[in-house]
């Protein structure tokens, strides 16, 4: 056999690798996939309910979003998909698709792909792409410090909350039963928030049901679990006035935490430039304002964060000080 010139040998590593590199793509789609019965109450183990219809459906945008992602060649593949979906769900497409591309990013002989995404949906979908990253978080815990380093400073947060959801969304069992993935440092109480946000669904939309759950795990743990049961009932819904407001007055203590959670669910679909009806009744319902002046308050809060690093995080003096401007309200409106 005659043997081979540099040239030629060059020739049959890039063939060898780029045969791999296709077999890869073609390949992660087909291992890592979720089927979107997924998202069924059934498959979930949540009880039936009149909110079971809409809650599903978030679920399996999520998913389609995250599949859609897994497969997709190139970036604009995928923001034109979330461009294609309703209005209501394009950020639960944004969201599925940012654990989409994280995960897939953990492929080798790959350019990562989560940098410039983040960039591309910063304007408009930059907290449900931070959440998703924590789902991604969550089955690739060996890429977090490399998924982490693609967020936003303050938003970055978000991503310990979204690998809450996936825990609780996907494990609700043992999260009720007290196990939680981050047990220390802030990481906890983000996660907690995604604990909060992901039990509104596990109670099938029910806000008596979901009150149970909260109020089962420990006081230690309630101000950062209401804050993400109020963010969930307002922005993925559907909860009404009565809803909000016993949820509200249940919270006590921790009301001023419940009005901050529906107050960043106003801000998160006013920067998507698309506020849904129950989201402006649940933000009514709880700050007497529309859902457009809500998020005012909250981006009003953002901008007087410092830049500095701090302890607590700059993302928790953000929470404070729009707790802090809820009870200001209140008391002007006393």
């Amino acid at each position: 056999m005659a043997k081979k010139t540099s040239e030629e040998a060059v020739t049959t590593v890039v063939d060898t690798g780029t045969s791999t590199t296709t077999f890869l793509r073609s390949l992660v789609p087909r291992l890592l996939r979720l089927s979107a019965d997924q998202a069924s109450f059934q498959a979930r183990g949540f009880p039936h309910s009149p909110a079971q219809r809409s809650l599903e459906t978030v679920g399996r945008t999520f998913i389609v979003g995250y599949n859609t992602a897994l497969a997709a060649p190139h970036l604009d593949n995928i923001i034109q998909y979330i461009r294609s979906q309703p209005l209501d769900e394009r950020g639960f497409a944004a969201e599925g698709a940012a654990m989409g591309v994280a995960v897939v990013d953990a492929v080798p002989f790959r350019k990562p792909m989560l940098p410039a995404f983040v960039t591309a949906l910063d304007s408009k979908y930059t907290y449900l792409v931070h959440v998703g990253c924590g789902w991604a978080i969550a089955r690739v815990p060996w890429r977090r410090k490399q998924i982490l380093a693609s967020l936003d400073s303050v938003h970055r947060w978000l991503a310990m909350d979204g690998l809450g959801f996936h825990d609780t969304y996907f494990y609700h069992k043992r999260v009720l039963a007290g196990w939680r993935r981050e047990q220390s440092g802030y990481a906890a109480r983000a996660y907690d928030q995604g604990v909060g946000r992901a039990l509104w669904f596990v109670a099938g939309g029910s806000a008596a049901s979901a009150i149970r759950l909260v109020l089962g795990l420990p006081n230690e743990r309630q101000g950062d679990l209401w804050s993400g049961l109020g963010l969930a009932m307002a922005y993925a819904g559907p909860a009404g006035q009565t809803e909000a407001a016993a949820a509200l007055a249940t919270a006590d203590r921790n009301a001023a935490s419940y009005a901050q959670g529906v107050a960043f669910a106003c801000e998160a679909h006013a920067l998507a430039l698309h506020a849904p009806t129950h989201t402006d009744v649940v933000a009514r319902s709880i700050w007497n304002l529309s859902a457009c002046e809500v998020a005012g308050l909250v981006r009003q809060a953002r901008a007087g964060l410092s830049k500095a690093p701090s302890d607590p995080p700059q993302y928790q003096n953000w929470r404070d000080s729009v707790a802090q401007a809820f009870l200001s309200v209140g008391r002007d409106r006393s």
